[in-house]
């Protein structure tokens, strides 16, 4: 029997790379002689020869198995070099790892997805998967926040997104040339329909997810149904080296990221 070695990068090449903002990219890698199966909710480990590898959420839709999207904010090293890469460079691919969401759980319900800067990355998979299953949910509502208007991602898909879902976006450090909605997402969580049997996907800046749970366990939510995506201090993406380890004994890429607020306290999610 031949054991699959769980360090061993597989192959993919970059097939084309978008401009999301000043500091974000998002890099579509074609696959080389393999398949990604994966669930929404799941990530990769992105491997770049002679630089190293980090750990990214797929942002693309689970139907497309020749091709993975990551959408990389320039933060350090890999992220930094990630952005020059170019149509045609090798990278090396591991994955796909993690806990994903539970997708069977939110068929025939309503849906909240609660998304700040970068966060949506971790949540995009999940929304191409409702748009492109659009019968089998409910009301979908996506609520998402940024500072600034050059600070908003996938603004070219969520013109096509709004024809299947509502979508509520607001800013908080808006110039005045800004028409739309001011503020932090808390600010206007009170304006979504909310009842206990609502699903809802929260993916952030740790303050503000853990502000967002306590907000929508206060209107009602039951807190099993609210799932974060806890992507944040992975580093060999197979629970060995236990740096991702939360409050719980709880290892962030084996055990998740994906999480129910039920299974991790607000301080893990804060922290």
């Amino acid at each position: 029997m031949t054991i699959e070695n769980p360090f061993l990068p597989k192959p993919a090449t970059v097939y084309a790379v978008k401009s999301e903002g000043l500091e974000t990219k998002t890099l579509r890698l074609k696959l080389l002689n393999w398949n990604a199966q994966f669930v929404p909710g799941q990530f990769v480990q992105l491997l770049l020869p002679g630089v190293g590898e980090a750990p990214f959420c797929i942002a693309s839709s689970p139907s497309d198995t020749k091709h993975i999207e990551l959408t990389i904010m320039r933060r350090g090293p890999v992220t930094r070099d990630a952005h020059y890469l170019r149509p045609g460079d090798a990278v090396g691919i591991r994955g796909p790892l993690g806990k994903p969401f539970p997708i069977e759980k939110f068929y025939g319900k309503d849906i909240l997805i609660v998304a700040t800067g970068i966060g949506i990355a971790a949540l995009k998979s999940i929304i191409m998967y409702i748009i492109e299953n659009r019968e089998k949910f409910n009301e979908v509502t996506l609520l998402y926040g940024a500072r600034f208007p050059e600070d908003l991602v996938y603004r070219e898909e969520m013109k096509y997104w709004a024809k299947d879902i509502n979508i509520i976006i607001t800013l908080s450090k808006a110039g005045l040339d800004w028409q739309g909605l001011r503020g932090r997402v808390t600010d206007h969580l009170a304006s979504v329909k909310l009842h206990p049997e609502c699903m809802a996907t929260v993916c952030g800046s740790p303050s503000v997810m853990a502000s967002i749970v306590d907000e929508l366990v206060k209107g009602g939510l039951d807190s099993k149904n609210i799932y974060v995506s806890l992507e944040r201090h992975m580093k060999c993406g197979i629970g060995k080296c236990a740096r991702c380890l939360i409050p719980g004994g709880l290892l962030v890429c084996k055990h998740g990221p994906v999480f129910s607020s039920d299974q991790v306290s607000l301080k893990a999610i804060g922290e």
